[in-house]
């Protein structure tokens, strides 16, 4: 069932918020090693987010509402996913001139 959960994660939540993040910076001119700590910081939080998606799957389900309906951007999805991650987002944004 983890396996399948990790799955869903990766499609639905993971992979579509890191190439959001990902191309957001890269067109506003955030050099690639910015843009590439803050992916992988998302991979690196699968575990974690996984393990509380297991735990709380209503949770999870509003992150994802929130993420593809527009109503919170792909930066403020991760840190609510992988709080961990808030480091690697301010930097990029810092590297923008935006704050957190």
């Amino acid at each position: 069932m983890e396996s399948f959960i990790a799955a869903l994660v990766s499609l639905l939540i993971l992979d579509p918020i890191q190439g959001a993040i990902t191309s957001q910076l890269s067109a506003l001119g955030i050099p690639r090693d910015s843009a590439e700590k803050v992916a992988t910081c998302a991979r690196a939080a699968a575990p974690t987010i996984v393990t509380r998606v297991g735990e709380n799957p209503g949770w999870a389900v509003v992150q994802v509402i929130r993420f593809w309906t527009g109503a919170a951007s792909p930066d403020v999805v991760l840190v609510e996913l992988a709080p961990q991650c808030a480091g690697a987002v301010e930097t990029a944004k810092r590297a923008i001139g935006r704050s957190a």
